[in-house]
């Protein structure tokens, strides 16, 4: 088991003016001057093994983007595109979402790495 977390979260605050938390946006009232980026861990299980030990981890880490346009949810998501794509990872899926309640464009993405140990 490997834990990426650490370097997300450094590639993710990578992105300008932007809040970056992990699981939910930290401050909600905040969205209309800045958009906030969340992301969590979906998976992280044993792909394979040799000699009786891991040897590689399946890793699945949701990103939300949560803005007041769609227009900022999209150069966002391609944004975060780029970021993962940088640590190798490969995006799995990428969801257009509004929360009608709060008026919050929220686009959802996922991203898979088979990671050697």
């Amino acid at each position: 088991m490997k834990n990426l977390k650490p370097q997300i979260l450094k590639k993710l605050e990578e992105i300008s003016d932007v809040e970056v938390s992990y699981f939910y946006p930290q401050k909600w009232t905040n969205l209309s001057k800045k958009p906030a980026i969340s992301y969590y861990e979906m998976d992280n299980s044993m792909s394979s093994k040799a000699d009786d030990k891991e040897y590689s981890s399946n890793i699945a880490i949701q990103v939300d983007i949560w803005a007041k346009s769609s227009s900022k949810c999209s150069s966002l998501a391609i944004e975060v595109n780029d970021k993962m794509g940088e640590l190798e990872f490969e995006r799995t899926l990428a969801l257009d979402l509004f929360e009608q309640e709060t008026n919050i464009y929220h686009k959802t993405m996922r991203f898979e790495i088979e990671e050697i140990l």
